[in-house]
This record gives structure tokens, C-alpha cells and sequence, in this order.
């Protein structure tokens, strides 16, 4: 019975010593919050990328069908013969669809970086 007695105030003497000792009382809170905020701007974050990445490929879609209906329109535009007008605009989109293409997969491996963290 002694042994038992001994033994709890063994293990009393340890956990009182166990006690974190935080400086403020609200320190538990504020450390949630911190959390809980990075954990909805985690998600925020995702939500974008997903939101880019489907207008990223409606724009494509567009860019492209643009790109095929352009050249047979039979009468010009503003003076401008279409067959130009078709090459100047798949140059433009053929540029940005890359740049946009690169951004978004910097965008994306930078946040799946951080999310391992």
C-alpha cells in the first residue's frame, strides 16, 4: 500500500513539473486562431487554383474555337482580310495560352509546396 502511495506522488510530482507555463492567459486562443486562419487561407487558395485552372481551359476552348470559325468568315472586317486577321490573332493566343500555361503550374507547384509544410 505504502509502494502505491510512493508511487502516485511520484507520478504527482512529475506532472505538476510536466505544467507548461505560458505568459499569457489567452496564448491557447490566439495559437487556434493562428490556425484556424491558416487553414482557411489554405483552402481559399485552393478553391482559386481550381477556379484558374477552369477558366484557364474555358478561355483555351474559346481561343480556340475563335481560331477555327476566324479564317471562314467569307468578308472582311474593317478592311481587313480575315486570313491576317486569323494568323495575328493565334499568335496572340498561341502567347498567352503559354504564359498563362507556365504562371498556372508555378501557381500550382508553389502552393503544393507549401501545403506539405
Amino acid at each position: 500500500m505504502e509502494d502505491i502511495n510512493k508511487e502516485e506522488a511520484f507520478f504527482r510530482e512529475i506532472l505538476s513539473k510536466s505544467k507548461l507555463n505560458v505568459p499569457f492567459s489567452d496564448f491557447d486562443e490566439k495559437v487556434m486562431l493562428l490556425i484556424d486562419r491558416k487553414m482557411s487561407k489554405k483552402s481559399s487558395i485552393t478553391r482559386e487554383l481550381k477556379l484558374s485552372w477552369i477558366f484557364f481551359l474555358l478561355g483555351s476552348t474559346v481561343g480556340i474555337i475563335i481560331s477555327l470559325v476566324l479564317p471562314k468568315i467569307p468578308e472582311p472586317i474593317l478592311g481587313i482580310d480575315l486570313d491576317k486577321l486569323a494568323i495575328l490573332f493565334q499568335i496572340i493566343f498561341a502567347l498567352l495560352f503559354v504564359i498563362q500555361l507556365d504562371n498556372l503550374i508555378k501557381f500550382y507547384k508553389g502552393n503544393m509546396d507549401k501545403t506539405k509544410r
